[in-house]
């Protein structure tokens, strides 16, 4: 019983101490516009990103569980889009034009035992110096888990 008080005392020490502390920052802004359970087996999220950088959003999903989604640019130039798992899955292409940056897309694809249990949805901003806002919804397994890392400073 002794060991335990001294071993959280010293935890409460070290976790108060304010050299221990981090600070957080994240290169987007991400807002929850609306999340339901559609049924039972299924969820949707859709969420308002402003992007100030390069920003992942993180899904774990199981071999056979299918995804679709879209996303639309709110503010900005244009964005780039791509899905991966262990390889690269989907990118957005530009209609008609080498450039790899679009305004909005749709798409849809099935989680495979070959590319892993975690799926990154990767946007970034068109160009460096600006920032851009969009809008994406997923529709997912209820059984699947939506993460947007955050990076610490």
């Amino acid at each position: 019983m002794f060991v335990a008080a001294l071993i959280l005392l010293a935890l409460v020490s070290f976790v108060s101490c304010p050299s221990a502390k981090t600070e957080t920052t994240s290169s987007a802004n991400v807002k929850t516009i609306r999340e339901t359970n559609i049924s039972p087996n299924w969820a949707m999220k859709q969420m308002e990103i402003t992007l100030e950088a390069e920003t992942f959003i993180m899904l774990t999903l199981a071999a056979g569980d299918k995804v679709d989604g879209y996303f639309y640019l709110v503010s900005g130039d244009n964005i780039s889009f791509s899905i991966s798992g262990n390889s690269l899955i989907y990118e957005s292409k530009a209609a008609g034009t080498a450039a790899k940056s679009v305004s909005s897309d749709r798409f849809s694809f099935t989680a495979s035992q070959g590319q892993g249990l975690a799926y990154t949805l990767k946007l970034t901003p068109g160009s460096e110096a600006t920032s851009a806002t969009v809008i994406i919804e997923l529709i997912y397994p209820a059984s699947g888990k939506i993460f947007i890392p955050i990076g610490t400073k």
